[in-house]
């Protein structure tokens, strides 16, 4: 699919609307909508590795709004800060960065 994904990009750029992308390119509107904005990320290697760290999910919270993190690199568990609807399955790699002033907590880049 990295024809299509180079496809999706420049039609998105070229100023077309997303149904109009869906269509030339043959897939759904969510589909192009995820495609986009996987290829216009910002890949992990170009990160400040100093400002940002790789967590791995350990599992949610009772409030929605926080999970729980733990580091492969060092010992502890700490706390995240999310969307409550952005869900994260245990064991999955997510970048954080540390809030200022609080030990253990941390929010999604």
């Amino acid at each position: 699919m990295p024809e299509n994904r180079e496809e999706i990009v420049s039609l998105r750029d070229s100023g077309k609307t997303w149904p109009q992308v869906a269509k030339e390119s043959g897939f759904s509107r969510a589909t192009v909508q995820k495609v986009y904005k996987e290829a216009k990320a910002m890949p992990v290697a170009e990160l400040d590795e100093n400002r940002y760290e790789k967590a791995r999910v350990l599992g949610p919270v009772p409030n929605p709004r926080l999970m729980r993190i733990y580091f492969e690199h060092k010992e502890g568990v700490g706390i995240c800060v999310k969307r409550p609807h952005n869900n994260h399955p245990p064991k999955s790699e997510i970048l954080v960065k540390k809030v200022e002033g609080e030990e253990k907590l941390y929010r999604l880049v």
